[in-house]
């Protein structure tokens, strides 16, 4: 079959989400991924020139990132994502430093196109567990168990 002209369009559903060290998680859903550039002078003007003319100028003063919320599947083997969320926060009843003294790790989000070929690509770096909470439990339930961890990072850039 012939090569279309239009560009693939890439599906939600093929995709993969690393860390560093944490490259073989079962990735069930990740949401939140955003960045946002925070201006000045884009609302209202912030003067007026000869002839009573408004002058305005949007200026970039800083980036706001959301939050990326990973969903993975538990397993009874592996409880290293709760281990590093533990470890990146002081004890609640004793407080003080962290275990992992504030270190911080990098990570990705690759899609995939249909040749099974990566096609984009972001990269997060400063990442950190912010919050963790696993699935609701019930009694008949059809469901897999769950983990969901949301991530706060320094910086956000597709590469891809």
């Amino acid at each position: 079959m012939p090569k279309s002209n239009q560009p693939e369009i890439l599906s939600c559903s093929r995709f993969y989400f690393e860390i560093d060290g944490f490259t073989d998680l079962v990735v069930n859903k990740v949401s939140g991924i955003s960045s946002t550039l925070q201006v000045t002078g884009d609302m209202k003007p912030m003067g007026v020139s000869k002839g009573g003319t408004a002058v305005m100028q949007a200026t970039v003063t800083g980036v706001t990132n959301g939050k990326i919320t990973i969903e993975f599947a538990a397993s009874v083997e592996d409880n290293r994502l709760m281990e590093w969320y533990s470890q990146s926060h002081s004890k609640p009843s004793k407080g003080g430093g962290t275990g992992l003294g504030g270190e911080v790790r990098t990570g990705s989000l690759s899609v995939y196109n249909q040749g099974g070929e990566e096609a984009a690509r972001w990269n997060m770096t400063g990442m950190m567990p912010a919050s963790y909470k696993s699935s609701d439990l019930e009694a008949g339930s059809e469901q897999f168990l769950t983990e969901t961890i949301e991530f706060i990072y320094e910086s956000l850039h597709r590469v891809s």
